[in-house]
């Protein structure tokens, strides 16, 4: 007797092979049989004739961690058919905890930040307080290299002395040794901007150490992109597998770049390295507007930040190098690119939405002055959209073999207000319904394949990702004659459209479109 039966589908089973007629058989957290059921008996049936059923959708890419604790439903990316998570990108990650510097940590991760407790000082830690939550989807964990360096060395910028470097070591070990699946970095952010590449690799040998691999938003991604791909040499000299964030090139003088780029890992990945990318199906990206400051004004933290913005000749040289477009080798400061998408609640929530041109228009600043102002007033807890990219270059690296399909968002619901970047919402429907249907950048099966079994080549799991007997019971069943994303920039809290049911670990988790309350998300180890 099966548990559940998905019958009439379009099987489509994540290895990028074309589709075929059958049905899917669950027993347990496992499938068990896959083909022509007819004959099977099973406590639940599900028709899903006309439809597709492909593996749960995996996101290599997201900060859920942040905000998984106030939203542990993770609403946005399991109605899409997300079900399995991993958090801890970009070199941001709620742990390792010293208390000491805790308030460095939260100001460090305050523009994600939806509330977290902070009662926990490890990787172990945090996982047990996930694990207490009614999860949907799984989560897989990373250690940041950002959280680790506050840790140590808090915001200081310089290389850390052989007893800081042996510090960080233990920690990322001790991470690896709890279950993280890798090391991520944020080299366009500080403190993580601070590290030299020897530094990097030292810690990436941990991961190496452990089996782990190594992901990194890489050190710019506008007019030092080229150099900041050389970086993933980490991978090489450590020998550990490279990840490379939402790859891009931002600013139209670098647009087209990406051809450039992708070369660079296709040589990589013939040379033996083992390379792959991932990407938001966008033009626009998201962060933090403090990513914008010089780096050198944020050492020393958030704080010492503050304290210079009040000091007048230090404030204007500040302003001086953002209007500048910034120093080389930083996020250029665009703000006719600059949409502000969520800030503290206050006198300034009317920003939400509006670019930042548009904000220091209605009052008379200049925009570096206006966003210098937002930032003061609310303590870098501010959230920005930047539309930097090429369509062109969208498609360009949507069509590489070895670059998955990750949102770069993370956990929402509609109550959490403000306008976040819609990919939270709609990255997985976007790239079937619009990439897929309408222009047919891919194929049905090759998008799902970057979706499923490509990601969970890169977490190590052969269970994960594919529809055959005894992978896991992570499944998603959509129309793929309706399946959209319904979110825009100024709309962003809406759910796609076309898909039905969503699967986790055997348990119904999205029935007809709506929530079951099902508690099967689970917190994922590497082996």
């Amino acid at each position: 007797m099966l548990d559940l039966l998905i019958r009439g589908a379009r099987i489509v089973d994540g290895t990028g092979n074309p589709w075929w007629p059958g049905d899917v058989g669950v027993r347990g957290d496992r499938i068990v049989e896959v083909g022509d059921l007819r004959a099977a008996a099973a406590r639940r049936v599900l028709d899903a004739a006309g439809a597709v059923v492909a593996p749960g959708f995996i996101d290599l890419h997201t900060h859920a961690d942040f905000t998984l604790p106030c939203y542990p439903r993770a609403a946005a990316m399991v109605r899409q058919g997300v079900t399995t998570q991993l958090v801890g990108n970009c070199g941001f990650s709620p742990f390792p905890v010293v208390p000491q510097r805790l308030d460095l940590l939260r100001a460090y991760a305050a523009f994600v930040d939806a509330g977290l407790s902070w009662d926990w000082r490890d990787a172990a830690g945090y996982a047990a307080a996930l694990e207490r939550l009614p999860l949907a989807c799984n989560v897989a964990l990373q250690v940041g290299h950002g959280a680790v360096r506050i840790a140590v060395m808090g915001f200081d910028d310089r290389p850390p002395s052989a007893a800081e470097l042996d510090a960080m070591r233990r920690l990322v070990a001790g991470a690896f040794e709890e279950g993280v699946f890798a090391l991520s970095t944020g080299l366009i952010y500080v403190p993580g901007s601070y590290a030299r590449t020897d530094e990097l690799v030292a810690l990436a040998e941990v991961a190496a150490r452990y089996g782990g691999f190594y992901s990194s938003h890489v050190r710019g991604e506008g007019d030092t992109l080229v150099g900041a791909i050389e970086e993933a040499e980490v991978g090489r000299r450590a020998g550990v597998p490279v990840q490379l964030s939402h790859h891009k090139a931002s600013g139209r003088r670098n647009w087209g770049r990406v051809a450039q780029t992708l070369a660079m890992v296709d040589r990589a990945r013939a040379a033996g390295q083992d390379v792959l990318a991932d990407q938001y199906p966008y033009t626009a990206g998201s962060t933090t507007l403090a990513a914008t400051v010089p780096a050198w004004a944020m050492q020393g933290g958030l704080d010492a930040l503050l304290a210079r913005l009040a000091d007048p000749p230090t404030r204007e040289r500040i302003r001086t190098e953002m209007a500048g477009g910034g120093a080389p080798g930083e996020r250029e400061f665009e703000p006719e690119a600059i949409m502000i998408s969520a800030l503290p609640p206050g006198p300034d929530s009317a920003c939400e939405g509006m670019m930042l041109t548009e904000i220091a228009a209605a009052r008379g600043e200049e925009p570096v002055d206006a966003a210098l102002g937002l930032l003061e007033r609310h303590r870098g807890a501010v959230q920005m959209v930047v539309f930097s990219m090429s369509e062109d270059d969208v498609r360009c690296v949507m069509r590489h073999p070895a670059v998955a399909i990750a949102s770069d968002g993370w956990t929402l619901a509609p109550e959490a207000g403000g306008r976040p970047h819609p990919r939270s919402y709609g990255t997985y429907a976007r790239v079937l319904g619009r990439y897929v249907r309408e222009e047919g950048v891919l194929r049905l099966e090759e998008a799902v394949r970057k979706m499923t079994s490509l990601p969970a080549r890169r977490l190590g799991r052969r269970d994960l990702g594919l529809i055959r007997p005894g992978c896991a019971a992570d499944l998603v069943v959509f129309d793929p004659d309706r399946v959209a994303d319904l979110a825009t920039f100024q709309e962003p809290h809406r759910f796609c459209a076309g898909v039905s049911h969503v699967v986790v670990g055997g348990q119904l988790v999205i029935e007809d479109g709506r929530d079951t309350g099902a508690r099967a998300g689970r917190v994922l180890r590497r082996a």
